[in-house]
């Protein structure tokens, strides 16, 4: 098997990995009410954002098998930022409900901002705090949306 033919299929199974996953949201999604368009529900984002994943799965899917044989999609990460920011995601994952929104998001925007924005700890700490709490304000205070406590008293 060509280098090639190897990168191809590497790619086919990550697109068809990300469809299924694609699909699975969409049908949790349909599990909780959807709601409107002008009054959404539960259901409503995570259905948005299941069809966006299989759609780009299925482009990306497209792309390997209809790339040319000079020209080669190389699915693995060339640079270890990509690497930190899939941990860093997982991680923002497992903490939301334990940690809580704040810490979570500021945890998540510090390392990100420090990764791949390579720039002091002090700016991206900074910049991580503000940011959450921003995020924390208009989505909690403003919109009114239950964001899940965690670990502080509010």
């Amino acid at each position: 098997m060509t280098r090639e033919a190897r990168q191809r299929a590497k790619a086919s199974v990550v697109s068809i990995v990300f469809l299924l996953l694609g699909a699975w949201i969409c049908v949790e999604a349909f599990q909780v009410p959807l709601g409107s368009f002008r009054m959404p529900g539960a259901g409503f984002f995570p259905l948005l954002l299941g069809m966006t994943l299989s759609v780009f799965s299925i482009m990306l899917l497209g792309m390997s098998l209809l790339s040319s044989e000079g020209r080669s999609s190389h699915v693995g990460p060339e640079r270890p930022e990509v690497v930190y920011l899939v941990g860093s995601i997982v991680a923002a994952v497992w903490l939301f409900e334990r940690a809580g929104f704040l810490v979570t998001m500021v945890l998540f925007a510090g390392v990100a901002m420090k990764v791949l924005g390579k720039m002091s700890w002090v700016t991206a700490v900074s910049l991580a705090v503000i940011g959450g709490l921003a995020a924390w304000f208009v989505f909690g205070r403003v919109l009114l949306i239950a964001l899940p406590s965690g670990i502080l008293p509010f």
